[in-house]
């Protein structure tokens, strides 16, 4: 019989460091970390700059009180994000004080007419489009927008605002699931999206909301399965980036909330922000999973779809555990063997294909370049299947203009 041989040469540049791309804006006022997952993060007050040249606001009596210790905590999140996915979110920050600056406010209100503080303000709403739109593009239109902030009310709970009043969630579900309601919330494409049909309200203080499965790891939230509404309690539903970023916007498929937090236990010190961070990440991901099937445990630095005569090969990695994954779709190759050589041909490893059709290869790999083969018994020809790729030690990125080179 004729042997088939299928040769797939791959270029990769495997990540070795963990830092995302960060970019600043004009005197660092702002800053951008490009992330991968579809989740963006905004800190509009955490800022601790305040420049001389920059005038106090006065105009249209201002809140100016600063978000204590909320963009440690964002970047407590997206470290603990990073753990979990091996990808990092979209992060913006706002590094000037909110006395100078309210980036949670229209550009009159925010900035008070300053130019500086104007070009801050279209700096980090620049971010906030960029990372949306990239977002939308990478997840076909799928991502959760977070306007991260901190209350300072006596009650020591988290607020979720999805741009419903406590008036508002004082309502029955019923109400709360008219259309009128839906159109005004910040998680409006989400209801007509969700994978399970889950109506406004489930998604708002449901079994599965995001405010009860944050109950349910130790943080009391607003609204949840056991808090439903604020009542006559004091309670932040969402502000300017609330409003202005998420689905309640026609034509923009991101679903967001405020997340406003508490002090005591969540944002205090470093060991507060460090667990609460590990939860809200897990409570995250636990929520994009149940209602919109997004797994994001093994998100990918790179990714790469290789095809050979109509069958996919999947190449990613994960940084999170040090791994570097092959997935085959349409040939099913669960427990054939594996040979890893290098370029000299000396066997470096071997093992099983699993139960999920993957090859996983765990680093570290030096550069170089490698070979694997695998013995399929899918047609009645004997076919080997040789992938050839290479390992470059150096930043994050990839070739994509990759095509199967087929002998």
């Amino acid at each position: 019989m004729k042997n088939i041989l299928n040769i797939l040469w791959i270029s990769i540049l495997i990540p070795v460091f963990s830092q995302a791309q960060i970019i600043y804006g004009k005197n660092n006022f702002t800053a951008y970390q490009r992330g991968r997952l579809p989740i963006i993060i905004s800190i509009p007050h955490g800022g601790n700059i305040a420049p001389a040249n920059i005038p106090d606001r006065t105009c249209n009596n201002p809140t100016t009180v600063t978000d204590a210790n909320t963009i440690e905590l964002g970047k407590q999140i997206d470290s603990s994000l990073f753990k979990l996915t091996g990808c990092h979110a979209h992060l913006i920050l706002c590094h000037l004080k909110r006395t100078k600056l309210d980036c949670n406010r229209n550009l009159d209100d925010g900035a008070c007419n300053n130019f500086e503080a104007e070009n801050a303000w279209m700096e980090f709403h620049k971010f906030i489009d960029t990372a949306e739109f990239l977002a939308q593009q990478e997840y076909q239109g799928k991502a959760l927008f977070i306007d991260l902030h901190g209350h300072g009310h006596a009650i020591q709970q988290l607020e979720l605002g999805y741009s419903l009043t406590a008036k508002q969630l004082d309502q029955p579900d019923s109400l709360l699931n008219s259309t009128s309601y839906i159109n005004s919330s910040s998680i409006r494409n989400l209801v007509s999206k969700n994978i399970n049909g889950s109506s406004h309200a489930a998604l708002i203080r449901g079994q599965f909301a995001l405010g009860t499965i944050l109950t349910n790891a130790g943080y009391p939230s607003v609204p949840s399965f056991a808090t439903p509404t604020p009542g006559s309690n004091p309670y932040f539903d969402g502000g300017y980036n609330t409003q202005n970023y998420t689905s309640n916007l026609a034509g923009n498929t991101v679903d967001g909330l405020q997340i406003e937090c508490n002090y005591t236990n969540v944002r205090e010190n470093y060991t507060t922000r460090k667990v609460f961070g590990e939860a809200l990440a897990q409570s995250i991901l636990s929520y994009l999973e149940i209602h919109q099937n997004l797994k994001l445990t093994q998100c990918s630095l790179v990714n790469s779809t290789l095809t050979k005569e109509g069958n996919p090969y999947y190449l990613y990695t994960n940084t999170a555990n040090q791994s570097m994954y092959f997935q085959f779709n349409d040939l099913n190759l669960i427990g054939k063997q594996y040979f890893l050589h290098n370029y000299l041909g000396a066997e470096i490893r071997r093992g099983i294909i699993n139960s999920e059709n993957q090859i996983q290869i765990n680093h570290p790999l030096s550069s170089g370049i490698y070979f694997i083969s695998i013995y399929d018994i899918r047609f009645t020809a004997p076919i080997k299947i040789f992938v050839k790729f290479e390992i470059c030690s150096i930043h994050i990125t990839m070739d994509r203009s990759i095509s199967p080179l087929i002998y």
